[in-house]
């Protein structure tokens, strides 16, 4: 027989038995709660056509397109079939069914300036600034004639309403398409009218209507006339800088980038961040979720930064510097800090690069003096070329180059940078070998920086791809430069500049990334990115014709410029570009498929939803009413979907 102790050992051995099976039973199903909670989905898109563009190469394919898709933590977790992917839902998933819909990853366009269009954009203006506030704004529209004439009656009533001192603002139109811009950033385009240059609106016109209030007149590009009193006020706040009086820009050209944040809204910082909230969330209805930029004014930098940390940045910004009035390039404390910023930041708002010269690639091209259009060019006109030639940014000599050199020679990465016309490129390119050696880095150290220039205007050459290949070099793309640019062009240099204008083509067969511009306001005209997007494709200029439709590319490629080819040119393929597995959730609903439409309908394709790591910041009111939900974003807040589109 068992004794009392014996039993009550086993008794003991038993229940410890039992309840060691139980804590590994309860650890188990813990563990196994756990594992399925990290796998269930914050939102889940389901019976859509999703474009994930998993393909990254150079054809025109775009990759694995799927049903469905889900997000956890602002990341893709999944894409499938619908089935597969509701599987993965929770009782607290957002399932988004859009009835076979098409979904594109977020648009990535390199070179685009928001800060500079937010104070020509009426809808977000009117919408900050209203006639009892602290600055008169007024919008001109029409035709260049009709503008001169409704103005100075347009200027007496805002004057009427005024009080003494007050800010008076007035943005003039360049028409619904930019029919009536000068041209583009290489002073090429339709020939029309510039309502401010000074002559049209003289400025004894200006001081007599308006001469206790200062005031400034600005088209949504980058044409400017102030008066004496706006003057007064800028010198107050900038001395050091050479502001003219008499010119329909300031001294150094830039003035119309600093004249609103600056000087105009200097003591009204709540309303200046507002609007520049609303331009985040307003470029995000047209699907740009990540764009780069450089920050041209101090105020630039402080309200993004102070967006990004708030959490109410809409959407992604790599930045540079670039407050050229002040020329830091050649302390090499400043330089070296520069270097060390490079992919500081967060997920909204990060140093991409900088541009450690005063002055951008200019227009001087190889192309000059051995042109057709010389030969019955004026005296006038051909020393003009001569001189521009002559006059390359960053060519030996130059001031530029020195700093560029130091700045290469010391690991930077020049990027993001206006140039028009070619052969400031080869003169970038020598610095970038010669500084480089100098250095010591080897060609995949180089390469690795990826240096890079936007606007592809008269550039690169043929002659020039090898090497920019060989430097794993990028480049932007200004879509406009080929819709404005190309006829001018094509009158003065000939056939094989206007090939080199915006060179999809060319570059793509050389396997050089090549990313997506618009540079351009949108919200002060009938634009989209989708058809700025479109003159990839069909290379339409402004007079409705064709140029160098041997640059054309197909929709996928022209789709891969900007998601997959811009996250490449912004360092960011792992986290940008498509929608893969464990890459950030930017993606868009589109009112119609990209992939199927024909080519002639891809310019008037809308967005109804933009979201940017899971999520949604922009939901157009036909998308919304689909839902069941309110729209978001800035295009419903100012009323400017429900203005252009109805309840389309």
């Amino acid at each position: 027989m068992l004794r009392a102790r014996d039993l009550n050992r086993k008794k003991n051995q038993s229940l410890w038995s039992i309840l060691a099976a139980g804590i590994f039973l309860s650890l188990v199903t813990s563990s196994a709660w756990a594992q399925q909670a990290e796998n269930v989905a914050d939102i889940i898109i389901v019976t859509a056509k999703i474009i994930t563009v998993d393909s990254g190469d150079f054809t025109e394919d775009l990759g694995t397109i799927a049903q469905a898709m889900s997000v956890k933590d602002g990341k893709v977790l999944e894409v499938g079939t619908s089935d597969q992917i509701r599987a993965g839902a929770g009782p607290n998933t957002q399932v988004y069914d859009l009835k076979g819909r098409t979904v594109l990853p977020g648009l990535v366009v390199v070179h685009e300036h928001p800060n500079d269009w937010d104070p020509v954009t009426p809808a977000q203006m009117k919408k900050v600034f209203t006639d009892d506030s602290k600055i008169i704004f007024r919008f001109v529209e029409g035709s260049p004639n009709e503008q001169i004439q409704k103005f100075p009656g347009m200027l007496k009533e805002a004057v009427a309403k005024a009080k003494p001192g007050q800010w008076i603002y007035f943005v003039f139109s360049l028409g619904d398409r930019y029919q009536y811009s000068t041209g583009g950033n290489g002073g090429f385009g339709a020939p029309n009218v510039s309502v401010l240059d000074g002559k049209l609106i003289p400025k004894t016109l200006l001081e007599e209507i308006a001469p206790n209030n200062p005031l400034v007149l600005r088209d949504v590009f980058i044409g400017m006339l102030i008066n004496d009193r706006a003057w007064e006020e800028s010198r107050k706040v900038l001395p050091w800088s050479e502001v003219t009086k008499d010119m329909n820009e300031f001294g150094d050209g830039s003035g119309f980038r600093w004249m609103f944040s600056e000087v105009i809204a200097r003591d009204y910082y709540p309303e200046y961040r507002e609007l520049a909230r609303l331009g985040q969330s307003f470029w995000a209805g047209y699907g740009m979720t990540t764009y780069a930029s450089e920050c041209y004014n101090p105020t630039c930098v402080k309200v993004y930064s102070d967006l990004a940390n708030t959490g109410e940045k809409a959407i992604r910004t790599a930045w540079k510097w670039n407050w050229r009035q002040q020329n830091f390039y050649n302390d090499p404390y400043f330089t070296n800090f520069m270097v060390w910023a490079e992919g500081k930041g967060n997920d909204h708002w990060w140093y991409m690069g900088s541009r450690p010269v005063v002055r951008s690639g200019s227009g001087c091209t190889d192309f000059e003096l051995r042109s057709a259009y010389v030969a019955r060019a004026s005296e006038e006109e051909v020393a003009r070329m001569r001189t521009a030639r002559e006059n390359c940014a960053w060519a030996p000599g130059k001031v530029d180059r020195q700093n560029l050199y130091r700045y290469i020679k010391a690991g930077g990465r020049f990027i993001n940078v206006h140039s028009v016309a070619d052969k400031d490129i080869d003169y970038m390119m020598d610095v970038i070998e010669e500084a480089s050696q100098e250095a010591g880095f080897t060609l995949e150290e180089i390469r690795a920086k990826r240096h890079g220039f936007d606007h592809t205007v008269m550039a690169p050459r043929p002659d020039q791809v090898e090497r920019m290949k060989r430097l794993g070099m990028v480049t932007g793309g200004d879509a406009m430069e080929s819709f404005q640019a190309t006829p001018a062009i094509l009158e003065r240099y000939g056939e094989e500049a206007v090939k080199q204008v915006v060179p999809k083509k060319m570059l793509s067969d050389a396997r050089i990334y090549n990313g997506f511009e618009v540079d351009r306001t949108l919200g002060a005209t009938d634009l989209t990115i989708f058809w700025v997007l479109a003159r990839l494709i069909d290379r339409k200029a402004w007079d409705g014709q064709v140029y160098a439709a041997d640059q054309a590319v197909g929709r996928g490629l022209a789709l891969k410029s900007a998601t997959s080819f811009g996250a490449y040119y912004l360092m960011k393929e792992k986290q940008l570009g498509s929608l893969e597995p464990g890459k950030l959730a930017d993606f868009i609903v589109l009112d119609r498929d990209y992939t199927t439409i024909p080519e002639r309908d891809i310019e008037n394709i809308r967005v109804l939803m933009t979201a940017v790591g899971g999520q949604v910041v922009h939901l157009a009111p036909p998308m919304a009413g689909e839902l069941g939900l309110e729209p978001i974003g800035a295009q419903h807040e100012t009323g400017f979907w429900q203005e252009k589109y109805g309840s389309r």
